[in-house]
């Protein structure tokens, strides 16, 4: 971690202190010091692959986990595949 890495990680954990997790969580997403569109595209993959788990073929998958995020199929594909690109 840079210097300037732990600077922002000690101000953000300042704003958490006393905090639950799940307070923790709401309060960075309050500040937008944590990402929604990682959040989100974190929670779309772990949705994919959990519909595998169970069985679910992926392309059904992707379908699914599109209504569910309320998105199109398109974005979920692209979220999915660009994990492994980079």
């Amino acid at each position: 971690m840079t210097r300037i890495d732990t600077i922002l990680a000690e101000t953000a954990r300042r704003e958490i202190e006393g905090l639950t997790a799940a307070q923790a969580v709401e309060r960075l997403l309050e500040l937008g010091v944590l990402s929604r569109r990682g959040c989100e595209q974190l929670a779309i993959r772990e949705e994919v692959h959990r519909l595998e788990r169970e069985g679910m073929r992926r392309c059904e998958a992707m379908h699914v986990v599109s209504d569910i995020f309320c998105c199109s199929y398109e974005k979920v594909r692209t979220v999915f595949y660009n994990t492994f690109k980079h």
